[in-house]
């Protein structure tokens, strides 16, 4: 069986001087697949933000209706509710994945 994924660029986004987590503005990864790969400068990324963009990841590689929030919602903010810091979800490619009947 075939099925397709969109690959995402998940960025930290917003203004530093809103931060009071350990973000930093431009870090982030990509997902391909089931595979996560931080960028190459990305030293760090809070685990609580990882959890947070984890559930949305999933919900983003797949095809949606235009009419489905999902397709027009990007923006995720950092758990803590004083920081301003936001993770920007972009769609780049999408891929074509297969998986064989056993």
């Amino acid at each position: 069986m075939k099925y397709k994924l969109f690959d995402l660029k998940i960025t930290t986004i917003g203004d530093k001087g809103t931060f009071n987590c350990s973000h930093i503005v431009g870090d982030g990864f990509f997902v391909c697949g089931e595979q996560i790969q931080f960028f190459e400068y990305t030293k760090q990324f809070s685990h609580y933000a990882l959890a947070t963009l984890l559930p949305y990841l999933a919900a983003k590689q797949r095809a949606d209706d235009v009419n489905d929030w999902m397709y027009y919602e990007s923006l995720i903010a950092c758990p803590d509710p004083q920081c301003g810091a936001l993770f920007s979800i972009e769609r780049t490619e999408r891929a074509e994945y297969e998986y064989g009947e056993e």
